[in-house]
């Protein structure tokens, strides 16, 4: 476990989603292009343990199909929820009825440490470029709100201002997190 503590932590699980296929996109896999996790096993993520004594502002991305969940989640770490920020897309799909155009990430605290600065708008426009990467201004808007340190679970890349932890991250700074074997790998 690492012994860092963070007063703001940024997550985006790995939701247990399979790929939906599409149309449009002829050439692409059936497969998702990273592992999954169990709902438990998210919930499993040692988050309490990770923040700091003085708070913590945490961040849990999610999409509408586990919105629910994330709930459940921020629960059982014992975050208090705040708010729901909300990321609208350029573009959308239509897997039901309605056009998914938008993703949400919940906000809330472990304590009660103040954000940075108050007023930041919970909804913002940013265009979608690969699968699960998340846009640059929410990063940037993470920075004015919540204070280091900072972590980003299952980060894709480095950000600047966070220590990242995910096997798909090269070259930067590794949280040395230890999770089952059967987790995230």
């Amino acid at each position: 476990m690492s012994s860092a503590k963070y007063h703001t932590i940024v997550i985006d699980p790995p939701w247990p989603m399979q790929k939906i296929i599409r149309q449009v996109r002829p050439n692409q896999t059936k497969e998702l292009d990273y592992p999954t996790m169990a709902i438990n096993e998210i919930k499993q993520l040692p988050i309490p343990e990770l923040a700091s004594s003085e708070g913590c502002h945490v961040y849990l991305w999610t999409t509408h199909k586990y919105l629910p969940d994330a709930f459940k989640i921020f629960n059982h770490w014992h975050v208090d929820y705040e708010c729901l920020l909300t990321w609208v897309k350029n573009v959308g799909f239509t897997p039901f009825s309605w056009m998914y155009s938008t993703e949400h990430v919940l906000f809330g605290r472990i304590g009660d440490l103040k954000v940075l600065k108050e007023g930041i708008r919970l909804d913002f426009k940013a265009k979608v470029t690969i699968h699960s990467k998340k846009p640059d201004l929410f990063y940037v808007r993470v920075r004015d709100v919540s204070p280091a340190l900072r972590l980003e679970m299952f980060a894709r890349e480095p950000h600047e201002g966070f220590d990242s932890w995910g096997n798909e991250v090269h070259n930067s700074f590794q949280a040395t997190l230890k999770l089952e074997a059967s987790s995230y790998g």
